[in-house]
């Protein structure tokens, strides 16, 4: 017959009547620190341990963590020393990257390298580049003064080239003198053009007359302003003839004596002066595109089509007389530039 189970009163009798030194260590469940000044009569007392923990394995088995000294320790030592090593190594690398690009630029001496903290040195501005310097000492400068009083207004000189700002009632006085003087005679006029410069009200078109001596090997630049109009120089070099005609017809200034004045570039009857700085650089509607561009039928739309049926959209009439009703619509043939 089987023993019955003892009962739970029955097992505390037996566990308390059971010697202390045999008695199972349970763990505590309750692990909250009672509260302060609290008393516990049912506590009990605690086991005596066998015998106290003397070794740092004992203490380890204990308390969970290895002590000083022992090998757990020493593992976490010698990975710091490891970790240490590859930090120093990576930084060893840096420098030794910095110390190679450092070669290649010339290091600071002196005080500057006993100061590694110490700011930059400000960057230097970069140099100015020549500018123009004063020539009324120049002596061509000092002979046409000389020869004609009054007639320069300013000289200057710049990277070896000379300007002289002549008046311009005198231009074909100085340009004359120029051609026959006998050290360096300027008998080529290389070119012929002119600058608007609208803020100058009294005097908006300044007109430029570039000379050579081919004897000498010597260049002159002639500067004269003038409101619109000034003498033309064709009577001392013949090759002035077309550049006075292409200033006229681009500028607007009339070259008083000059033998055949008129347009070079655009037609007789064209409105405006293209290079002027108030001339608008879009599309103008004006008289003489409406006076020359012809109608553009239904039989000029079926020629267009069959050409661009075969590829061929070379400009004609036809299309600039298409450009021209797009502009009147306010439609663009082509986006501007933003």
């Amino acid at each position: 017959m089987a023993d019955k189970p003892k009962e739970p009163e029955e097992s505390q009798a037996a566990d308390a009547d059971a010697p202390k030194s045999t008695r199972p260590h349970l763990p505590r469940v309750d692990d909250k620190s009672p509260s302060p000044g609290f008393e516990s009569t049912d506590a009990g007392s605690l086991p005596a341990p066998e015998h106290a923990a003397s070794t740092p394995a004992e203490q380890a088995a204990l308390t969970g963590k290895a002590p000083s000294g022992s090998s757990a320790s020493d593992t976490t030592v010698q990975s710091d020393a490891e970790k240490a090593a590859k930090i120093a190594e990576a930084r060893a690398k840096t420098a030794a990257a910095k110390q190679a690009a450092g070669d290649k630029i010339p290091t600071p001496t002196g005080a500057a390298a006993a100061a590694p903290g110490a700011p930059k040195a400000p960057v230097k501005k970069k140099e100015e580049g020549p500018k123009p310097t004063d020539a009324a000492s120049h002596a061509l400068v000092k002979k046409i003064a000389a020869q004609l009083s009054g007639a320069v207004v300013e000289a200057s000189e710049f990277l070896g080239q000379l300007t002289i700002r002549i008046e311009a009632a005198r231009i074909l006085e100085v340009c004359d003198f120029l051609k026959r003087d006998g050290s360096a005679p300027f008998n080529f006029l290389s070119d012929l053009t002119c600058v608007h410069l609208p803020d100058r009200a009294e005097a908006p078109f300044d007109i430029v007359y570039n000379l050579y001596s081919i004897a000498a090997n010597e260049r002159v630049r002639l500067k004269a302003a003038v409101l619109d109009s000034v003498q033309s120089v064709c009577g001392v070099w013949p090759t002035a003839n077309w550049m006075e005609r292409e200033v006229f017809d681009l500028f607007g200034v009339q070259f008083q004596n000059h033998p055949d004045l008129r347009r070079l570039l655009l037609p007789p009857d064209w409105e405006g002066h293209p290079l002027r700085k108030d001339y608008p650089l879009e599309f103008i509607e004006n008289q003489w595109t409406a006076r020359h561009l012809p109608e553009f039928t239904n039989v000029h739309q079926e020629q267009l089509e069959q050409r661009r049926a075969y590829g061929l959209e070379q400009l004609s009439e036809i299309d600039e007389r298409v450009a021209r009703e797009y502009f009147r619509q306010g439609k663009e043939v082509m986006g501007k530039d933003k």
